[in-house]
């Protein structure tokens, strides 16, 4: 009988003749970086959960007035930097674990949890203890939370090096030393630029960085959810809490966009720090929030093994124009884009000078080209920004990308109407209160299933009748729904073709 090892291999091991198929994983060590509202934070004194555990937060007005305003950044937290983290880490609130259940806030919508991605990579990795989530406080600033990352994922790879020293069983997987994938969605590719930003050491030790939906150039929703006061139709009590909330937090702010997004008819315009203080901001956080958007234009800092992730087909507010209402500044979203030429100046008509208006697309809240900046390695899906991360073909390509596989051709987009979107109210709705939802980018309602289902309990709902929308000039479909009671709802969009759609609504009971 021959040996495994005649040829120097394997040390002369004794051939059974059958030889041994392993299953396909990755070395690396994984972190799973989520997006604004996407960690569990509690109160360090008390132990009382503040967000993204009770509902009753967002449904009823007694519990959630008190944890809003729990939630409000103080001086010191407003202030807090990258220094600050590596000095003095900040303490009052601590983020207890990723969002394990779905959530919702008004402008931004649903958010779905994290529980997925997570299992995804421990699949493909050698143990469990390869992924670490990592929870941070998403209303600090991104450099703050950079800060954080970096000295959580530079431990979490020495052990995990650690780990696989020490299990000879693990050599079939090869001999190369492990090093980071990270996984961040949202927010959250924000949070890891910053820290590779800052630690150029921990970058070298970076293989991958997957991005979902992250905004690079910002998000042009961040300003409706700075200006809910001054534009809301109804000024309810949630909505209320959440701009005031807003209004203190640097990781509100640094989602503002950094791109030309305020539409001034003949010429469009950056916003300016006094813009976001008359949209309902803070004037001092917005100004290092666009501070940081210079910087990055003239350093074009490039992530290590960047693959971005980006949602595409899906009606998304794009830029901005200013109205006047009862003597306030209201943001009003559009949904369409400038184009700007190599040289950074805004192509115009050349018979009438005004700036060239197309709708880019993106995935309900980032635009295309904020999720794809930077890179040249992007897959599109079809998929709503808050619910990307529980999106099947987005949990193939994390698989994928940690097992080092090559991406395949990718198509791109083929514009806004290539596959089917989705709108939900994104302020939300009430019990009793007719919600109108909308079905894009399809010619018919053939074959297709919008449904409604409770998010919570998992209760399934009936399909609702799509017909063409008489008020829409694009030939969307709408269906209407009324809900019975006060619940996170899911709606599901499922053409038969495609990955299904959902976004989460949130109704409450009215205002009293």
């Amino acid at each position: 009988m021959g040996t495994v090892g005649d040829a120097g291999f394997g040390g002369g091991v004794p051939y059974a003749g059958v030889p041994a198929v392993f299953d396909d994983r990755t070395r690396d060590a994984c972190v799973v970086v989520p997006g604004i509202m996407g960690s569990v934070l509690e109160d360090t004194e008390t132990g009382r959960p503040l967000w993204g555990v009770d509902l009753g937060i967002l449904t009823n007005s007694s519990m959630g007035d008190g944890l809003f305003g729990a939630l409000h950044a103080n001086e010191q937290e407003r202030a807090a930097d990258a220094d600050t983290a590596r000095r003095v880490p900040l303490t009052r609130i601590l983020a207890t674990g990723l969002l394990a259940k779905p959530w919702w806030l008004p402008v931004f919508e649903g958010l779905d949890p994290y529980t997925g991605a997570v299992e995804a990579l421990r699949k493909a990795t050698l143990g469990p203890g390869a992924v670490a989530p990592f929870p941070y406080d998403w209303r600090l600033s991104v450099a703050y939370n950079g800060a954080v990352l970096a000295r959580a994922a530079r431990a979490h790879l020495t052990r995990w090096r650690e780990q696989v020293a020490s299990r000879p069983q693990w050599r079939a997987a090869g001999e190369r030393r492990p090093r980071l994938v990270f996984v961040a969605h949202s927010m959250g590719g924000l949070v890891v630029r910053a820290a590779l930003e800052q630690d150029p050491e921990l970058a070298a030790e970076t293989r991958a960085v997957v991005t979902v939906g992250t905004p690079f150039l910002g998000s042009a929703k961040s300003v409706l959810a700075l200006n809910l006061l001054n534009a809301g139709s109804r000024p309810a009590r949630l909505l209320r809490q959440v701009q005031a909330m807003a209004a203190t937090l640097p990781g509100a702010h640094d989602l503002l966009p950094g791109y030309r997004c305020l539409d001034r008819g003949l010429d469009v315009e950056r916003l300016t720090p006094v813009d976001v203080a008359h949209f309902g901001g803070n004037h001092d956080l917005a100004a290092r929030s666009l501070d940081e958007h210079a910087r990055h234009r003239a350093d074009r800092f490039l992530l290590p093994g960047h693959r971005a992730i980006v949602g595409e087909a899906q009606p998304t507010v794009q830029t901005l124009d200013e109205q006047q209402r009862a003597g306030l500044a209201v943001a009003a979203g559009r949904r369409h884009a400038f184009d700007v030429s190599d040289d950074g100046e805004l192509v115009r008509d050349p018979a009438t000078g005004i700036p060239v208006r197309r709708d880019a697309s993106g995935d309900g809240t980032v635009h295309i080209p904020s999720a794809q900046a930077g890179t040249e390695a992007v897959t599109y899906v079809f998929g709503q920004h808050g619910t990307l991360m529980r999106h099947d073909e987005v949990l193939r390509q994390i698989r994928r990308i940690a097992l080092e596989r090559p991406q395949g051709t990718n198509l791109g987009p083929g514009g806004p109407d290539a596959g089917p979107g989705m709108e939900t109210p994104h302020l939300g709705g009430t019990v009793g209160e007719p919600l109108t939802l909308t079905v894009t980018g399809l010619g018919t309602p053939a074959g297709v299933r919008l449904s409604v289902s409770s998010a919570t309990t998992g209760r399934p709902g009936h399909p609702l009748t799509l017909r063409r929308d008489p008020d829409r000039t694009d030939g969307a479909l709408s269906a209407r729904f009324t809900a019975d009671a006060p619940d996170l709802y899911r709606v599901t969009l499922d053409t038969g073709r495609h990955v299904p759609i959902a976004q989460l609504v949130l109704v409450t009971l009215p205002d009293s």
